[in-house]
């Protein structure tokens, strides 16, 4: 069974972000490189386990797993929650790998 993916807040505001930043440096390719994130993001409908649970995870004693999109210095990280009984995938947030980690407090919050 497929899982849903949703988008937090967070996420739907470190999204709108990163196509802002990547739209204005390439206004060509960048539109298609931001369809393949989001497609990244919606391969989570299948196997969300298959991810590493993410560096914030024990700090914030959450099972807060990982997805890397990209490449070497143009890496993002996608911090994301599932919910087994919803069969939900919660994207908290989208960041670039160069990036801090999060710390609890600057994380969304747990899932409703």
């Amino acid at each position: 069974m497929a899982y849903r993916v949703v988008l937090a807040e967070t996420a739907k505001g470190d999204a709108d972000q990163i196509y802002d930043w990547v739209v204005e440096r390439a206004p060509i390719r960048g539109p298609e490189w931001f369809e393949e994130l989001m497609d990244c993001l919606y391969s989570l409908e299948k196997l969300p386990n298959r991810c590493p649970l993410a560096r914030e995870a024990t700090e914030a004693r959450r099972e807060l797993r990982c997805l890397l999109f990209g490449n070497r210095k143009h890496a993002y990280r996608i911090l994301y929650e599932i919910d087994e009984v919803r069969q939900t995938v919660w994207i908290l947030h989208i960041r670039h790998a160069a990036l801090c980690d999060l710390t609890p407090d600057h994380l969304s919050a747990p899932l409703p």
